[in-house]
């Protein structure tokens, strides 16, 4: 459907930065009178969608919760056994250190020390070590993207959608539809000094060619106001686009390209 709009969620795997994003998707309200008025969408209100849990499922997520942290344990434990066999060499090492250490400690003493102890072979059964389980506290918590309850049928209140409401909603309705039905993408223009940015194709592949500012039909522009949109399109490498819906309700198109004086 060409329509674009703009990630505003943290992606649940990398949730500690903000270069790339993820679900929910905000819409323009030009965007959502669009998929409205072809009928490839359905507004439904969004005030507690989701009914409270019964005993039984908060029961059910205990359990959940219980089972994913028994999983935890064993792989927690699995993974420790796994460190020491890397290490184990080192460890053999440390402990024929510490063995001399105590036999040199015991001839000080005046024992008779058996100087074979020194070359006894030190065997580490790894299975054989206790390992400490996993604290609770430390656990890792699933966190859920939706609720595991949420019935799929279930479309929710219809909700009524009153835009466009005044003349400039509605030029930008016409003006947003129009260019789109000529096969464009568009975003929002607000970082540009216009109303919408449009692409020739995907957003993601192609730089936006033109930078549409929407007026009202029977605005008066000064020179300098003519200068200024056309410097602004200038600077940012794009065409500036002048868009108005006349009396007969026609989409009226106006190009500024700043060339400088000779």
């Amino acid at each position: 459907m060409r329509i674009v709009g703009n990630r505003i969620g943290c992606l649940p795997r990398y949730p500690r930065q903000n270069n790339f994003l993820g679900l929910p998707l905000y819409l323009m309200p030009e965007e959502v009178s669009l998929l409205l008025n072809k009928g490839v969408a359905v507004l439904v209100k969004g005030d507690n969608p989701l009914e409270s849990p019964t005993q039984q499922q908060m029961e059910e997520y205990q359990q959940l919760c219980d089972n994913n942290f028994k999983d935890q344990v064993e792989l927690f434990r699995d993974d420790r056994r796994n460190e020491i066999r890397q290490n184990l060499p080192k460890i053999i090492e440390g402990k024929k250190e510490k063995r001399r250490k105590e036999i040199e400690e015991r001839k000080k003493a005046g024992e008779d020390v058996d100087e074979a102890e020194l070359e006894k072979e030190i065997i580490v059964d790894v299975d054989s070590i206790p390992i400490p389980t996993l604290p609770r506290s430390q656990a890792l918590v699933q966190l859920f993207t939706e609720s595991p309850w949420k019935v799929e049928d279930s479309v929710g209140t219809i909700a009524t959608w009153n835009f466009p409401s005044t003349v400039m909603e509605k030029t930008r309705c016409h003006v947003f539809q129009d260019l789109w039905e000529k096969g464009y993408f568009l975003t929002s223009g607000a970082k540009f000094g216009g109303d919408f940015l449009v692409y020739p194709g995907d957003p993601g592949k192609f730089h936006s060619h033109y930078v549409a500012i929407c007026l009202e039909h029977q605005k008066s522009l000064t020179p300098l106001d003519l200068v200024a949109m056309g410097r602004l399109g200038s600077n940012v490498k794009k065409t500036v686009v002048l868009c108005s819906l006349d009396q007969e309700a026609c989409i009226q198109y106006t190009s500024l390209q700043w060339t400088g004086i000779t």
